[in-house]
């Protein structure tokens, strides 16, 4: 779905320029009509081209409305799975399928906010992703807040433009890795720092996320796990055909680069 409406979308974009080469030609016709250089038959001509011009930017405006509906229903579905996960959480009493629960929500609304920020934009060929991060990094945080110490969130993030086949797996990587960071990097309510940057280096992306928290456990290769959200990061980087290191010297830290999709 993402891949074939992301297709559509650019397509959409691509002939956004028509009008304007249609507008063109009419006012050189314009010009020519009023030096009277012009036939009858091209007086038609631009009378045509008016209509075209006017069918074009009727249907352009027709499929921006179509794009809003499409990401707002999926949006409201996501919201709707989340709601029904959040409601069989109040049935379940095991504290380790509570928190696969909460995991799963965290994931689902990652998605949805994307969708979300989409609806309310009129460029439906990318999402502004530095001000996604900063809103998701801030949900994560205020969710996972409770039993937590005093966790500082630190954000530097240049204005990169993703497209949304880059921009989905790239918030679930973030998702996962704040989370981790939230759950396991600060034990017994101990204080401490998540940072995050993204910049845009002539035609790659870096994203860095990283904890200055207790770290790794001894032997523990985070490349090699068996965990669910580490796998899932390494099957995102994989699909974004990029690179991840990690840090572990001091608290756990991963660098995340890929080169940045063509708008």
């Amino acid at each position: 779905y993402y891949m074939q409406n992301n297709q559509y979308e650019n397509k959409t974009n691509k002939n956004n320029t028509n009008p304007d080469n249609i507008e063109q030609r009419i006012t050189s016709m314009l010009e020519d009509v009023l030096k009277g250089d012009s036939s009858d038959e091209e007086i038609k001509k631009v009378n045509l081209e008016k209509e075209k011009e006017t069918k074009l930017k009727t249907t352009l405006e027709e499929r921006e409305v179509l794009l809003k509906e499409i990401h707002h229903r999926v949006k409201n579905n996501l919201q709707v799975i989340s709601s029904i996960l959040n409601l069989q959480s109040s049935f379940v009493k095991d504290k380790r399928t509570l928190d696969i629960l909460e995991e799963s929500r965290n994931r689902i609304r990652s998605m949805a906010i994307i969708h979300e920020n989409l609806y309310q934009t009129t460029n439906f060929s990318s999402i502004n992703f530095s001000a996604y991060l900063e809103n998701l990094s801030h949900n994560l945080v205020a969710s996972y807040s409770v039993g937590l110490g005093k966790i500082d969130l630190v954000t530097e993030l240049g204005k990169v433009e993703l497209v949304l086949d880059q921009a989905i797996p790239c918030g679930l990587m973030v998702n996962e890795l704040v989370t981790n960071a939230l759950k396991y990097a600060f034990p017994d309510g101990k204080p401490g720092e998540i940072h995050i940057s993204l910049k845009e280096v002539k035609t790659k992306v870096l994203l860095r996320i990283g904890d200055n928290g207790v770290g790794f456990k001894e032997g523990f290769d985070p490349l090699d796990s068996d965990t669910l959200g580490l796998q899932l990061v390494s099957a995102l980087v994989e699909q974004l055909e990029g690179e991840i290191q990690i840090d572990s010297s001091k608290g756990i830290n991963y660098l995340i680069t890929f080169d940045k999709a063509k708008l």
